[in-house]
């Protein structure tokens, strides 16, 4: 600094000029930008001392406020990255753009003028509506760039100088994560997960929109309900994985059936629904439903599941003549479904007002079954057990039946319905309950065998029921024998094992009953705690009549006596058979044979001891 710049009045005050220069020359950085700097001094004035504490207060104020700055700088930025913003103005009516952030989804602008280069990014099909945005007042349109890979959103806002459009301001986002969660969101919710068909709910809208279509032109349509027959075994022995690639199979067999404009959905579990729109009659749907039924069979064949006869049974309803709503209509296949499974499964029936009468007549059997108990119309009966090695009766098998009011009720209509309503529970337990109270007063110490459901085994609580009742009644534990069926435990084998190993810990005995039916398996012999084998009385009736049934008592029997199990021949009706199974080597027959189930006063003889041998 010059000598005639320094001010007077200062030099008159003695102010110490060469540190006021020395502070300025410092000061001289900042004008650079560099607001780290700091001013010091040696003189010992008091006036400079304080310029320099004032000054250094000033440049830590100001670099305060510029890290904040480019601290705010830096967040903008980071939220801009993360939601995939770009910024940019365009000047009007000379369309100069000038970038203010760019993601890396859309293309920085170049240093040009006009819309063009912002327009080549868009899809062809939204290009004029991007552009409207520069005309009207702004607003907002979503728009995918030309091959459909990804999509944005731009916001157009009009900025104003008295009164009139002098730019735009844009802002841009990528917003293709967000919309492919949104189609995610909404397919998810028309579509079954695993087999990519229609779900219960897109049904039912299509179903509605069918049958306006239907009351305004006139036309029919057809609602199938297809139903996996034995898909539970297939999961039980081979596992859900093996299930659902076959429920995947099986949804693309039968969209390969279907015309372009019929719908098929997956209502859940194994069971499916078609809609076949447009049909001109019932012979339409009888046609489809033939050619589904076949398709289904010749999938079914080439699996690694064809041992166990998987097939297919389709209920059948008409529109608008079977039900005038989606629920009606549904409900109306379903029963006829149900017609279908009752009888011999792998066929297909159409709804008719025989089958809502047999329907609502099941309706009332299951309410009659829930108060038979109370009025009385239960009775357990019992069918005595024959010791071939012994002679003579060593035990009864109880056996429930229904007097139903108007006519009794055979066990294989009534124990299926009441373990499809749960009331087996109940009745199983009043069952055991009455045999074992039965028991106790029993002169000589039989047996007593009950059949137990698979309801009970899963859900019943099992060991404990049998525990209390037996210290109810008094029974010896080893006198109850539990009869079990090989399908009731597939469920789930471990909770079974537990079950049962638990039963004989308390000194129950355990009996597989209906061995040689459906898929018994040596596996299941070696898994569970089985006391006695049971033949299925289907063997029985063949003797004589069938070499190969006589074979396969006789590998029965050996393997009953191989694994220490007694073996009982059920449904001996005629010595001639009673003869073949005690020269075979069976070890206790059971039939009509030896005695029908009757009230335990009936075989009063056999309970006293003076039986005869």
């Amino acid at each position: 600094m010059a000598d005639h710049d320094f001010p007077a009045e200062m030099a008159d005050q003695g102010i110490d000029r060469s540190a006021i220069e020395a502070l300025c020359q410092s000061m001289c950085g900042v004008i650079g930008g560099n607001f780290s700097i700091r001013l010091s001094t040696a003189s010992e004035d008091l006036t400079v001392q304080k310029t320099a504490l004032l000054t250094n207060f000033m440049l830590e104020s100001a670099q305060r406020a510029v890290a904040r700055t480019r601290s705010y700088a830096d967040a903008l930025s980071n939220v801009q990255r993360i939601m995939k913003l770009s910024a940019w103005r365009i000047s009007h009516p000379d369309g100069l753009v000038q970038q203010i952030e760019a993601d890396a989804a859309v293309a920085r602008a170049p240093a040009q003028r006009g819309l063009g280069w912002f327009l080549e990014q868009i899809a062809p099909d939204y290009r004029n509506s991007v552009e409207a945005l520069f005309v009207q007042e702004g607003g907002a349109v979503e728009w995918p760039n030309p091959d459909q890979s990804a999509w944005f959103r731009t916001e157009v806002l009009p900025e104003h100088e008295a009164g009139t459009v002098v730019g735009f301001l844009v802002i841009t986002q990528d917003i293709s994560e967000t919309r492919r969660a949104a189609e995610r969101i909404h397919y998810l919710a028309n579509h079954d997960p695993l087999t990519g068909l229609a779900n219960r709910r897109r049904l039912q809208e299509q179903l509605t929109a069918s049958l306006a279509l239907s009351r305004r032109y006139g036309s029919q349509f057809a609602v199938h309900v297809l139903d996996l027959d034995r898909f539970k075994t297939v999961n039980d022995l081979y596992g859900h994985a093996a299930g659902d690639r076959l429920l995947i199979d099986l949804a693309a067999c039968l969209t390969g059936e279907v015309r372009d404009c019929d719908m098929v959905a997956r209502m859940g579990g194994d069971e499916f629904v078609i809609l076949q729109t447009d049909i001109a009659s019932a012979t339409d749907a009888s046609s489809l439903a033939e050619r589904l039924t076949g398709k289904v069979r010749n999938l079914l064949e080439h699996t690694d599941y064809d041992t166990l006869m998987p097939t297919v049974s389709i209920g059948i309803a008409l529109a608008p003549a079977d039900g005038d709503t989606a629920e009606a209509l549904i409900s109306h296949a379903d029963m006829a479904l149900y017609q279908v499974k009752s009888a011999s499964r792998n066929g297909f029936a159409f709804f008719n007002t025989a089958i809502n009468d047999s329907q609502l007549a099941r309706d009332r059997m299951v309410a009659d079954l829930r108060r038979a108990r109370e009025r009385g119309e239960f009775e357990v009966v019992y069918q005595p057990l024959h010791d071939v090695a012994r002679n003579q009766v060593t035990g009864f098998e109880a056996l429930l039946r229904w007097h139903r009011a108007g006519g009794d009720v055979p066990p294989d209509i009534f124990i299926p319905l009441a373990e499809e309503s749960g009331h087996i529970l109940e009745i199983g337990a009043y069952v055991l309950r009455e045999a074992c109270r039965a028991a106790v007063g029993w002169a000589v110490p039989l047996h007593v065998a009950v059949n137990i459901s698979a309801v009970q085994v899963q859900k019943g609580r099992l060991p404990e029921l049998v525990a209390q009742i037996l210290a109810e009644t008094g029974l010896a534990a080893h006198r109850l024998e539990l009869e079990v069926t090989e399908s009731m435990l597939l469920a789930d084998v471990d909770a079974a094992i537990e079950v049962l190993n638990q039963l004989q810990a308390l000194g129950v005995r355990v009996s597989l009953d209906d061995f040689g039916t459906g898929y018994s398996s040596l596996a299941t012999l070696r898994s569970f705690p089985f006391d006695k084998l049971k033949l299925d009385r289907r063997f029985v009736q063949d003797l004589g009549a069938d070499e190969r049934t006589e074979a396969v008592i006789a590998a029965v029997l050996d393997l009953g006596r191989a694994l220490g199990l007694n073996v009982v021949a059920e449904g001996v009706e005629t010595e001639t058979q009673a003869k073949s199974l005690r020269d075979a080597g069976c070890q206790v027959l059971q039939g009509y044979l030896i005695g029908r189930p009757q009230p335990i006063a009936h075989y009063n003889n056999l309970t006293s001891g003076t039986q005869l041998d």
